[in-house]
């Protein structure tokens, strides 16, 4: 997931030696709203992880794939219709948001071809979810290593030797697509042999369970997006320099949350397989082994983007505004959003345990109104740099809020196990 992150800032890279601001900007605009296509996929995997994971170590292969192809199928429709609907609003949603002349042509032009192979990307997900499920977590990095390398060999061709600009790194993003789809297909019908056609009676069997987990998980991801919509509403009104920051910003934030996501999607299933198996010992060490990952994690990165921060700014070609937006996202941002990494983790623990709807109302809660409401007064007090720290502000307390709840949950589950503080054994 981390290498598949680490398209965004390759992109920028090679579209900053343009030397063109606005294409910097509609790329920080075309970011937000991709996410939601993004989520679809999220929302997915973390289904895909949890159910057929507990369904393989209760029921076997043959119910497994059964319900897995019943997912990818549901998957396929939703990412269809949502990118329908992201095309047909983007000449209403730019505007709203508040790109403007050049800038507002080069994100509708990104955004629609990078949107038509959205539903490509969200069955790559769907189905690195899968390999994890079935023990395979080698061949699902696989899928996002070939995508990552062919974006990264053709990035520099179409955007610069054949001149192509913002349309060349949407185009090798679609193709990089289609390949680690193809991939990705070849592993669940040639190998796995999981695809297969599945039968009405038992999608009425198994549609309560899947929709009990999926909902919430897309209900939870759909609405992330919205926090980050938020942020660029209000940074536009600082200019093409300070969307130009923010994209940058941007295209290395996965790469930080990647690690989190990441770990959360090997987590989910082993979360799965252990509460499937009756050994709450072992999620309790999960637990806390990611806990210690995701804060030694975010200390490295936050000590190398300290260190390398004169750097990317050399490196992007960034200036004024966008340059200390950038210093300040290193300097103060970087550490609050292993909150992130936080929720991401309990997550595991609320699906798992029946409670995905606690999941759902925390990032519902946390993308919206704290958003807003953080944003604005920080907006309202310390301007740009105000907005901007407000919402990483809402990762960190969620965090922890997160962290709490998760806790009591296993606590109500299993009342002879701690899932923080008493010794476990280990994994």
């Amino acid at each position: 997931m981390a290498a598949n992150m680490l398209l965004s800032l390759v992109d920028m890279f090679f579209l900053s030696r343009l030397n063109d601001v606005d294409i910097l900007a509609a790329i920080g605009f075309s970011s937000a709203i991709s996410l939601f296509s993004a989520s679809i996929g999220i929302g997915f995997s973390v289904s895909t992880s949890i159910l057929v994971s507990q369904k393989l170590t209760r029921e076997g292969k043959s119910q497994a794939s059964q319900l897995f192809s019943a997912i990818v199928a549901m998957g396929l429709i939703l990412a269809c219709l949502l990118m329908l609907v992201l095309i047909t609003a983007l000449p209403s949603v730019l505007p709203w948001l508040g790109a403007k002349d050049m800038v507002l042509h080069h994100a509708t032009d990104y955004l629609t071809l990078i949107l038509l192979a959205s539903p490509l990307a969200v069955m790559t997900m769907i189905f690195s979810a899968g390999l994890r499920a079935a023990a395979m977590a080698k061949a699902s990095m696989w899928i996002s290593l070939i995508a990552t390398v062919i974006n990264i060999l053709l990035d520099p061709l179409f955007i610069e030797v054949f001149g192509w600009g913002i349309k060349g790194a949407a185009w090798a993003t679609i193709i990089a697509r289609v390949i680690a789809f193809i991939v990705g297909i070849w592993y669940f019908t040639a190998h796995l042999k999981w695809l297969k056609p599945v039968s009405w009676a038992f999608l009425k069997l198994e549609m309560p369970v899947v929709r009990r987990i999926t909902l919430p998980v897309l209900i939870t991801n759909l609405v992330t997006p919205i926090g980050g919509l938020i942020v660029v509403s209000m940074v536009a009104n600082y200019g093409s320099e300070a969307m130009a920051g923010l994209a940058v910003v941007g295209s290395i934030t996965p790469i930080l949350f990647s690690v989190y996501f990441s770990l959360t999607g090997a987590a989910g299933p082993m979360i799965g397989q252990n509460i499937g198996a009756e050994k709450p010992q072992r999620v309790a060490a999960i637990y806390q082994t990611g806990l210690i990952i995701i804060m030694v994690y975010t200390l490295i990165i936050w000590l190398l983007a300290l260190l390398l921060q004169p750097l990317l700014s050399q490196l992007f070609q960034l200036q004024g505004l966008s340059h200390d937006l950038l210093s300040f996202y290193c300097t103060i941002q970087i550490p609050l959003s292993a909150g992130l990494g936080f929720i991401a983790l309990s997550n595991g623990i609320f699906n798992n345990l029946n409670r995905a709807r606690w999941s759902m109302w925390f990032n519902i809660s946390r993308a919206t109104a704290a958003t807003f409401i953080f944003c604005f007064i920080g907006n309202w007090l310390f301007g740009l740099y105000g907005a901007v720290i407000a919402s990483s502000l809402t990762f960190a307390l969620y965090g922890i809020v997160a962290v709490y709840f998760a806790n009591r949950l296993f606590k109500q589950h299993y009342p002879q196990h701690h899932l923080l503080l008493k010794k476990t054994q280990a994994v």
